[in-house]
């Protein structure tokens, strides 16, 4: 069917790619046609570039007037997602004007206390989208209309989608000015370009207008060779072994450069960054590459991604190393439910076995977009396993502790105590899980249960549920469950929690430690530069700090005269403004403020303020 309706022979060589990795990589059932459909729309617009080495011919300018020094590239491995966009150093400071790259007009207006934080979205009419995060403020119209829309709403965060002819904006007009809303860890610009018909991020350093000088070629720290169904007599072999690479460039190796030895099948992982000029940052790789014999046997690059399957990065990654080591290692072997759609000329889902015992010659090619380059060289030989000594020594095998979980079904358990209920497609790859119960501890109200271990990766939300034990009926409204990473912790964080017909129930995306707490302790509220009966002769502004440690701020409520008024909330600095506007009259000012941490816990200020 696919060959009706691609019968160019360059887009036929991509079809037959895009079902070798189907055949390899994904589950043929669930979510599999709509999953096609995406994946084939992107394999068969982003693999010409690959081929061709081009960039997209547009009228797009820089979005700052300074150069573009990185601190984020596009397809950078962050926590649980592929970096969508680029992020541009603003010398460490808020407020630098942002451009509009090319004429167009808003299309979105995002105010938000995570993610990118205040951010707008400009739709242009050669069907891209710009889009830029982390802002501190926008342009005095732009903040116009979305003032009075928050008012109209009585909400800081809002998000809008004006008309088409709302709000048009010019090339090189500034938008707005840099910030570090939202989850930013410092003050830059998020940048990103998407496709206006589906929503997939597009690499920015692809497109004419947006360049960054870069010269230096990316760096190769780590190899990793992994074990795949080890044999019984293999069992003090070590699944993982790590190599430290030395040099760079065109010149990496493996100290002593060893012929490594494998027996059976083995799969391979590297550990990469790249760097460039003017800037100390370890930025994401455009591309890696794996050779065998200098036969291309691997491939993974970072054009486009889409959003809805960006969480599969937690199926690339070694996560169990990334998990202990905080370093992250991009693996050849493709899991069975990893549906990540950057890969190409994979062979056999990414694991190798040798069928002679010649020694085999390796390469990883690690390019950035301006095709700066380092390459490993290594060599790998089968030999026996070390521990097969003449005839297979009999080891007595020890019965499997726990549930056989498969990643394509629903999997439930239910002790009397905890109830789980995993979707199917939940996991990466089918496996064995383990539920244990630790006895109950200080400030806990329940046992600790935990439900697989924190180094296994999950895709899916699953349902968690824990009996309630016999406690003080004044005590329900205010329980929660709470998440450890191993039950020695001494701080669980907040994990949601609903009291139904006995259980607290509540949707997790981790595995750890669980158990049931309270949270009895009232929100910390704080005034700044006021406090009651204060006059304002010089403040322009009102600041409160609020904080709730337990189990943190669920909402508040600020009034002025009785009338709602617009307080930005900063999470990281814990701190409301209130930037006086006309709800702040002459004389006499009530002022109140009502904060509410997550299960109901409410702190009241109030004030009389006075103003000339």
């Amino acid at each position: 069917m696919l060959f009706c309706y691609f019968c160019t022979p360059a887009t036929t060589v991509l079809i037959i790619r895009f079902e070798t990795i189907m055949i390899t990589t994904f589950p043929r059932k669930q979510d599999g046609f709509l999953f096609c459909l995406a994946f084939l729309f992107m394999m068969t617009s982003v693999l010409p570039l690959r081929a061709q080495e081009q960039r997209i011919k547009t009228n797009f300018r820089s979005p700052v007037e300074f150069p573009l020094y990185l601190s984020g590239t596009f397809g950078e491995l962050r926590a649980g997602h592929f970096h969508s966009g680029i992020d541009i150093k603003t010398d460490g400071v808020t407020g630098k004007k942002v451009y509009a790259v090319a004429s167009g007009y808003i299309s979105r207006i995002n105010v938000s206390l995570t993610g990118y934080g205040n951010a707008l979205y400009i739709t242009h009419p050669d069907g891209y989208v710009s889009v830029y995060g982390h802002l501190e403020r926008f342009n005095p119209q732009i903040q116009a209309y979305v003032r009075k829309i928050q008012y109209q709403r009585q909400s800081f965060t809002v998000e809008l989608f004006p008309p088409k002819g709302r709000l048009p904006v010019k090339k090189g007009e500034v938008i707005a000015y840099s910030g570090e809303s939202g989850g930013a860890d410092g003050p830059h610009l998020h940048f990103e370009v998407r496709e206006a018909k589906t929503e997939f991020p597009v690499n920015p350093l692809l497109f004419e207008g947006i360049h960054v000088v870069d010269h230096r070629d990316p760096k190769i720290y780590r190899l990793a060779v992994y074990k795949t169904n080890a044999t019984p007599c293999e069992k003090d072999v070590p699944d993982t072994t790590i190599y430290l690479v030395s040099g760079s460039g065109k010149d990496c190796f493996i100290k002593n450069n060893p012929v490594i030895k494998v027996s059976g099948p083995f799969s391979l992982g590297v550990q990469s960054n790249d760097v460039m000029d003017h800037v100390a940052n370890r930025d994401g790789d455009y591309s890696i590459k794996l050779y065998e014999d200098d036969q291309l046997v691997w491939g993974l690059e970072m054009n486009k991604i889409s959003f809805f399957t960006t969480r599969y990065i937690n199926s690339l990654i070694d996560y169990n190393y990334y998990e202990k080591t905080d370093r992250r290692l991009v693996r050849t072997e493709i899991d069975t439910n990893n549906r990540v759609p950057n890969y190409f000329s994979v062979q056999d889902s990414g694991i190798f076995r040798f069928q002679d015992d010649k020694v085999h010659h390796f390469k990883y090619e690690v390019s950035d977009i301006y095709r700066n380059t380092s390459v490993l060289k290594f060599s790998m030989q089968e030999a026996p396993a070390e521990n097969c000594k003449g005839e297979k020594e009999k080891i007595e095998k020890k019965p499997a502790v726990g549930h056989s979980f498969r990643f394509n079904r629903d999997e439930k358990i239910n002790t009397g105590d905890i109830r789980l209920n995993f979707p199917k497609n939940t996991f990466y790859r089918s496996f064995l899980f383990r539920l244990k119960e630790y006895p109950q501890k200080k400030d806990l109200l329940s046992s600790v249960y935990e439900v697989g271990t924190r180094f296994t990766p999950v895709q899916r939300y699953f349902d968690l549920s824990i009996k309630v034990p016999k406690i003080d009926d004044r005590l329900l409204e205010k329980l929660y469950i709470g998440y450890a990473q191993d039950d020695r912790a001494k701080i669980y964080n907040y994990a949601g929690g609903k009291f139904v017909n006995g259980w607290l129930e509540t949707k997790a995306r981790t595995l750890g430690c669980y158990a049931i707490l309270a949270d009895t302790i009232k929100p910390v509220v704080k005034p700044v530069n006021f406090k009651n009966g204060t006059h304002l002769v010089k403040q322009k502004s009102l600041k409160v700090i609020i904080e709730d440690k337990p189990t943190g701020i669920r909402d508040y409520r600020p009034t002025l005269n009785g009338h709602w008024i617009l307080m930005e909330y900063l999470p990281k600095k814990k701190l409301l403004v209130y930037h006086f506007d006309q709800y702040l009259k002459k004389g006499k000012n009530e002022f109140k403020l009502v904060v509410h941490d997550m299960v109901g816990n409410t702190t009241e200020l109030k004030a009389t303020l006075y103003r000339k």
